[in-house]
């Protein structure tokens, strides 16, 4: 079934109209409120902001929610259809997507030579966040989740490739994602979201404990460099998305190694947690972010090597 929707998907918006492909996918997100994906969304939303928001408010966030989902599923095809051969079929992500004055602090990184980490959550558009950054003349890498025989994982993979960024899958060592920092070169992770099969620590999020990855804070100490955090949102007022990044943070080097780990992941999620308070419509709210409990451990550990208490 999978397999299939993508297909069609990709079949039908390579000669759709692009509003009728964005109001297709807008009439489909609106099925979604039936799913169970909708049941945890409306669970998430209640955790964060039952004492703030009314159900009937929380049950309009989550539509809109759905929403925004659409919008990104749209520009994520349009993504695939970039020919690496030709750029100006990807002029459009630089007319639409803004780069303001905080990318300074990703060019001062950059000139160091010894790599960018950056972070950032399931906010706004982490796809249209690579391919821009990937514009200015710097390709680089990120991290993801690659599930066997999975069309979705391989749809992404190829788009990010067609734009100038690789994907090196989560199963892979740890060496991979370090050499890409050692090679001066900018290295993406998506880190809001537990990941039960790598190492993580229970840290608070959006006002509760969270399983957290501590892979970034793992690869910022082997490869000696900062966190820097960056979103990539969408602004209603002007009809474009603004990339934007935050002062780097660094890894406390009075503390011993743990607890240096936990006081920069913990500054992580406070950036995170910031941000989609800032813009809660544009956050993956239908994922599970606090499934694991304490004293639940992951099952896997595979940046182990990197983390040595």
């Amino acid at each position: 079934m999978r397999a299939a929707a993508f297909s069609a998907l990709e079949r039908g918006a390579s000669w759709m109209p692009p509003a009728l492909v964005h109001g297709a996918l807008r009439g489909v997100a609106g099925l979604a409120r039936f799913s169970r994906f909708e049941e945890l969304a409306l669970a998430n939303l209640e955790r964060v902001y039952g004492g703030e928001l009314a159900p009937e408010a929380r049950r309009e966030l989550a539509r809109a929610v759905r929403l925004h989902a659409a919008r990104q599923l749209h520009d994520w095809l349009r993504l695939a259809r970039v020919d690496p051969r030709d750029p100006a079929t990807g002029r459009w992500i630089e007319d639409e997507v803004e780069l303001d004055g905080s990318f300074a602090l990703y060019e001062r990184e950059l000139a160091r030579g010894r790599g960018v980490l950056i972070v950032t959550a399931h906010l706004g558009d982490w796809e249209l966040l690579a391919a821009r950054v990937a514009r200015t003349g710097v390709r680089g890498s990120v991290v993801g989740h690659e599930r066997t025989n999975d069309p979705a994982a391989r749809f992404f993979a190829r788009m990010r490739a067609a734009n100038g960024v690789r994907t090196i899958r989560q199963s892979e060592s740890a060496r991979e994602a370090l050499a890409v920092l050692r090679a001066g070169l900018p290295l993406g992770l998506l880190s809001d979201l537990e990941v039960r099969r790598l190492h993580g620590e229970f840290v608070p999020f959006l006002g509760s404990p969270a399983l957290t990855l501590t892979a970034p804070a793992a690869l910022a100490r082997a490869a000696g460099v900062p966190l820097l955090p960056a979103s990539c949102v969408f602004d209603r007022r002007s009809g474009r998305w603004r990339l934007t990044f935050e002062e780097p943070l660094e890894l406390p080097p009075e503390l011993p190694r743990r607890a240096a780990r936990l006081e920069l992941l913990e500054r992580q999620n406070e950036v995170f947690g910031r941000w989609i308070r800032a813009h809660p419509e544009q956050w993956a709210w239908h994922q599970p972010r606090w499934r694991t409990r304490p004293p639940e451990t992951p099952a896997r550990d595979l940046y182990k090597a990197l983390i040595k208490d």
